[in-house]
């Protein structure tokens, strides 16, 4: 194996944890009392809508628009939702949590392979976490889905980023991601090999072919 490319959210990051810091953040400015029932019904919507956006039924910027009007609209909460997410969004540039065992595995595969980011989000809110976390520079190139023009998992997306892969073979590389949808299924998509980083536990229901799947950071190991 030669190039491995990396999710980035639940996956490098916590995302769970990195977003709740950001919304906290976002709603004391916007005096919210932001409760876990309304977090855990941002997360539910938040990840129906980017699988709506993996599917191509929606577009990334519609993701933006919705979850938080839809939020506060269900809560009768009379904020701009608008407003809030441009809060939210900068919030969420310098939030960074790691997932147990993430940086020490990144710097041990950083000296073993070529590293390059794959994420279906915006490409300088990534950047700057990336950067923040002090990460960065393990990375040949950050691959991201607005940049790019198309997300994982379509199989434009993945060639474009082979094609900015010098000496790109599919035979040596592998994508690792928490995402069956996106992650594994844009692998399969692309011919290259497969880790499921599957760190809930939870059992495949999408039916998706994994090559490998690990429930931790310190599992790599036996991988790559």
């Amino acid at each position: 194996m030669k190039t491995v490319l990396l999710d980035i959210d639940d996956t490098i990051f916590d995302f769970t944890l990195s977003a709740k810091a950001a919304i906290l953040s976002a709603a004391k400015e916007f005096k919210i009392a932001f409760t876990e029932e309304m977090f855990s019904y941002y997360m539910q919507l938040n990840e129906l809508l980017w699988e709506d956006y993996e599917n191509c039924i929606i577009e990334r910027e519609d993701i933006f628009k919705i979850r938080f009007p839809k939020l506060f609209e269900h809560f009768n909460i009379p904020s701009n939702g608008i407003d809030f997410e441009a809060a939210f969004q900068e919030h969420f540039k310098t939030e960074y949590i790691f997932m147990d065992g993430a940086k020490n595995t990144i710097e041990y595969l950083a000296k073993k392979y070529e590293l390059y980011v794959v994420s279906n989000s915006m490409y300088e809110t990534q950047y700057c976490r990336l950067t923040k976390a002090g990460i960065c520079k393990y990375f040949k190139e950050i691959f991201v889905s607005d940049k790019i023009g198309h997300q994982k998992p379509t199989k434009d997306f993945f060639d474009c980023c082979f094609k900015n892969i010098p000496n790109f073979n599919p035979k040596d590389t592998i994508i690792i991601g928490d995402s069956l949808t996106s992650d594994i299924a844009g692998g399969n998509n692309a011919g290259i090999k497969t880790c499921w980083f599957n760190y809930k536990k939870i059992p495949n229901t999408k039916h998706e072919k994994s090559d490998y799947e690990i429930t931790n950071w310190e599992e790599i190991k036996s991988v790559l």
